[in-house]
């Protein structure tokens, strides 16, 4: 394990690399503990059958210099129960406890962690999601752990994992912010990163996807085309207390909705 000190080194480089808020080292110590933890996963029989998906998988495998997350999401490639999940992962983090809101499609459940900083009063927890039934429409590729930060040292190189594509994401995403029942202001974030940002993605190759995604849930494109607009408000609300902590520079909000209000009318996801 790295030292507390190379927490403090990474906080104080990247604050002179980017300028704007500081991250916090709580939030540097969980980027590295989830690090450690996918390493020990692409060690373990899980790594076939578990493909790492959304704003995490786009920093540790994606973009090495990509928003700090704070969960872990997979989705399921086979049946498997969650006592067989748990079993095959043999991983050194130490379960903590099964989330209290009862999930249909989703083995939901928190693993607790120590890193380089001192123990808190409340537990240091990753939530973890495994998505069980999902419509996967591109080939999740095979690609490595990003070291991402070169403090980091003591993590080994080479370790890979299966993970979505940025089209598969994208979709992901864009299925995400029409669905009534979640607000998340990442999901916002991801998608223009990924086509107004950095133009990684064209949502025009991923009309198709979405549309499965959509069908999946039974929705149709026409069902939701109101949802995003109708979201406005609360992505607002939520932009900068949810997002603040994990980059140096978060973009304004209208910024981003706008983009990708736009993208979405360019690619007539609706049709």
């Amino acid at each position: 394990m790295i030292p507390q000190s190379q927490l403090s080194k990474l906080s104080n480089r990247l604050l002179k690399k980017n300028g704007g808020r500081r991250i916090p080292e709580h939030i540097l110590e969980r980027d590295y503990c989830i690090a450690w933890f996918l390493t020990g996963l692409a060690r373990t029989p899980l790594r076939d059958k578990l493909v790492f998906k959304g704003g995490t998988a786009l920093r540790r495998c994606h973009f090495a210099d990509y928003r700090f997350s704070e969960d872990l999401d997979f989705t399921l490639l086979q049946p498997h129960t969650f006592e067989e999940i748990k079993q095959a992962s043999n991983i050194t983090f130490q379960f903590s406890r099964v989330d209290s809101v009862s999930h249909k499609n989703s083995y939901t459940f928190y693993l607790l962690y120590e890193g380089p900083l001192p123990a808190t009063s409340t537990p240091k927890e990753i939530k973890v999601d495994i998505t069980i039934n999902e419509c996967v429409h591109f080939d999740p590729e095979e690609l490595p752990i990003l070291k991402s930060c070169d403090e980091f040292t003591d993590l080994p190189d080479h370790a890979t994992i299966l993970v979505y594509s940025l089209d598969e994401i994208a979709a992901e995403k864009t299925v995400a912010l029409h669905d009534r029942a979640r607000t998340e202001p990442r999901d916002l974030y991801d998608i223009w990163y990924l086509t107004e940002e950095t133009g990684s993605v064209d949502l025009d190759d991923c009309i198709a996807a979405i549309h499965a995604k959509l069908a999946h849930r039974n929705k149709t494109p026409q069902e939701v085309s109101k949802e995003f607009q109708v979201k406005e408000p609360r992505l607002m609300k939520t932009w900068k207390t949810r997002l603040s902590a994990q980059m140096a520079n978060l973009p304004e909000f209208d910024k981003a909705y706008r983009a990708v209000k736009r993208m979405f009318r360019q690619a007539n996801i609706y049709s």
